[in-house]
């Protein structure tokens, strides 16, 4: 019997295909209209987590607070930290100073970096040539630099620079470093750079190696270091870092040891994100109403056209149930032909947007089939009225129905 009530619902769709289409229309919009947003709003916060990784949300500070302590972090404690904690790249101390670099072509000011080996897990460095320094560099001492594309056109005029020294002078004391990689321009390298005669480069050096050249303390230096780490170990690695630094520093229970990362950040943009896409996606959604209603409006009119039909059904003994069955399906095939076409429409727009504003393309398969589940609903929902109302049709008044 279903399967009649199928073919009787097909039958009178192909009948009417200009209102059928017109019906539907309305759905289509509406669904097409609800998933494009949705898909564009999950691959905008694709593309904004994505930024916040380049510019450093895959790290955690580390500080120590001077008003409760006056220890500081020694070369030996960092391998002590970086030797215990797990899920992580490195640790790193940050030493930095500015001075000028020279090559017998020019000479500029240069910003100095000094870092360990896990620096490399920072924002902005993919090597070009050459490495970036090691774990070796950094215990020996060695005078090694890496800079940047900018850096190696401004110093040498080419950017094939590995192998080449510089002469690095801060507060009157030089040293000449080897140049071991050129690394990919950062934003800050080419903003740094960009200030003509003023221009400014940027050198990355074992801070080992910074502190030897220039004669700096570092045993009664560093209050703070960065963990480099991917962001999904995040939650594990702030649970322990704070237990892990009081027990190499001995400041179990004095709350000396402070952190920060960019997860609350992330956190409380993604909650922004997703309440700017649930808004947008309800204004969507009224279309979904329009549509609903309008499917309501036709079916209605469909009821009173074949109100003369429903009467001889019934008086043939058409059960109440077998018509508000048949309207009932009628309403659900148009929706639910309505909700595919709107879905393929849908992917279609928004695969397209996300190509041209560059964010990532994701389809949560869960959301497709929703959206299905939705829009059959809603033919279901707004059927109901008139599908009752040719059901409970009185078979004599309906036959008087001219």
């Amino acid at each position: 019997m279903f399967a009649e009530y199928i073919k009787s619902a097909l039958a009178s769709i192909r009948n009417n295909k200009g209102r059928s289409f017109l019906t539907m229309l309305g759905i289509i919009i509406g669904i097409s209209a609800v998933l494009t947003v949705l898909i564009i709003g999950d691959g905008m916060k694709a593309r904004v987590n994505s930024e916040f990784d380049t510019i450093g949300a895959t790290t955690i500070s580390v500080s120590l607070d001077v008003t409760k302590t006056d220890k500081f972090f020694e070369k030996e404690d960092f391998l002590k930290i970086e030797e215990v904690m797990d899920n992580i790249y490195g640790i790193s101390p940050s030493l930095d100073a500015f001075g000028t670099a020279a090559t017998g072509r020019d000479v500029f000011d240069m910003v100095m970096n000094g870092g360990s080996e896990a620096a490399e897990n920072a924002a902005g460095v993919t090597m070009v040539s050459g490495r970036f320094y090691n774990k070796s560099d950094v215990e020996g001492s060695n005078k090694v630099i890496v800079i940047s594309q900018i850096g190696a056109q401004k110093l040498f005029g080419y950017e094939d620079v590995v192998g080449k020294t510089i002469e690095l002078t801060n507060d009157n004391m030089s040293c000449e470093f080897t140049v071991i990689g050129v690394k990919k321009n950062s934003n800050q390298d080419t903003a740094y750079a960009s200030f003509g005669e003023d221009a400014m480069l940027i050198g990355l050096m074992p801070y080992t190696s910074m502190a030897d050249a220039f004669n700096l303390d570092i045993n009664n230096f560093f209050t703070g270091f960065t963990i480099y780490l991917e962001s999904e170990k995040k939650d594990a690695v702030l649970k322990s870092a704070r237990s892990v630094v009081e027990n190499v520093m001995g400041l179990r229970g004095e709350n000396a040891v402070k952190l920060s990362s960019g997860l609350g950040f992330d956190q409380t943009t993604d909650s922004i994100l997703n309440i700017i896409t649930s808004v947008v996606a309800i204004i969507a959604a009224i279309s979904l109403l329009v549509g609903g209603i309008g499917v309501m409006n036709i079916m209605t009119v469909s009821v009173t056209e074949r109100t003369r039909e429903i009467g001889i059904r019934k008086s043939l003994g058409a059960r109440t149930s077998s018509i508000l069955t048949q309207f009932l399906a009628e309403a659900a095939i148009l929706t639910f032909t309505g909700g595919i076409i709107g879905i393929i429409l849908g992917l279609t727009i928004s695969f397209i947007i996300c190509r041209i504003v560059d964010f990532v393309f994701v389809v949560n398969p869960l959301l497709v089939l929703g959206v299905v589940g939705i829009s059959t609903a809603i033919g279901l929902f707004f059927g109901i009225y008139p599908a009752k109302r040719a059901a409970a049709l009185d078979p004599i008044d309906a036959l008087r129905t001219e």
